[in-house]
Order: structure tokens, then C-alpha cells, then sequence
């Protein structure tokens, strides 16, 4: 299993995945991408960019490599890399896993990431605000 962050030019490659497996979101050029190989894709998230802080979105393992670690052993990569603090909304059912991986629910956000969440609860996603 090897963890890397995609170059921007391999973009299209995770939407490729993500569009295979139905999930929601798209990554773009501007997105950190990071990845697992083992030695196909097999999960994939990305960091975006939100001025002041980053925002983790768009985490999926596929199905067959679920409940071995790899979520945590990516979002863990990526985070180590990061200067900036990181931001996620995740549903609520999986507050204990962020709390896992050093996320603690946040009820003060900036402006952008507060717009972003707002905009997201009024779709009717049940989520939580975390941050590192």
C-alpha cells in the first residue's frame, strides 16, 4: 500500500476513480490529491485550498479495501504534510473516526470554510464541523 500525492497534471486520473465508484465531488488542478496504490487505486482525497486553511474532502476507499486501515493511513499522510490547519464536515456517524485521526469538532470557522459548511447543512447533510 503506498500513499502519494498526485501531481496536477494526474487529476483526471482520480475523477476517473471517483466517477467509477458514483462518488460526489471532482478534484481540480488547484486540489492537493492524495492517494493510495496497492497497486491500482484503491482511495483517494483531496485538500482545497480555502485562503486561510485547507478543507479534506472527497475521502472514498473502495469497497473491497474497506476496514484495513487505509482511510486512516491516508488522511494521516496528507495531514503530516500540511502546514496549514485542515478543516472537514464529516457525516455525523463518523465523528469517532476524525477524532482518530486528531480532528476535534470546531464551532468557530472562518468565513469561507463557515460558508461552505452552511451551504452544506442546507442540503440536508447531517455533518459536524471538525478541524486539526
Amino acid at each position: 500500500m503506498q500513499v502519494e500525492r498526485l501531481e496536477a497534471i494526474a487529476t483526471p486520473l482520480v475523477n476517473k476513480f471517483y466517477q467509477a465508484h458514483s462518488v460526489r465531488g471532482r478534484a481540480n488542478k488547484q486540489d492537493q490529491v492524495w492517494v493510495v496504490k496497492a497497486p491500482a487505486l484503491i482511495a483517494a482525497c483531496r485538500l482545497q485550498d480555502r485562503k486561510s486553511s485547507l478543507f479534506l474532502s472527497t475521502l472514498y476507499v473502495e469497497p473491497q479495501s474497506r476496514g484495513q486501515g487505509v482511510a486512516k493511513r491516508l488522511v494521516l499522510d496528507a495531514l503530516a504534510a500540511q502546514q496549514q490547519t485542515v478543516f472537514t464536515f464529516p457525516y455525523r456517524n463518523l465523528e469517532p473516526f476524525y477524532q482518530s485521526l486528531g480532528f476535534t469538532q470546531s464551532h468557530s470557522l472562518p468565513c469561507e470554510i463557515d460558508t461552505l459548511f452552511t451551504a452544506y447543512r442546507q442540503q440536508g447533510r447531517d455533518i459536524i464541523a471538525m478541524t486539526t
